[in-house]
């Protein structure tokens, strides 16, 4: 039974990693695109 938990941690933090990967890359494109914008 504990193995079978510390998957499912393994799996929520694969799942956490690729959400704040994901994010990390839209607010990086944004930021880049805004700062890109003439002011």
């Amino acid at each position: 039974m504990s193995d079978q938990t510390q998957e499912e941690r393994d799996d929520n933090f694969a799942d956490v990693c690729a959400a704040v990967a994901i994010l990390s890359l839209v607010v990086g494109t944004v930021v880049y695109w805004l700062s890109g914008m003439p002011s």
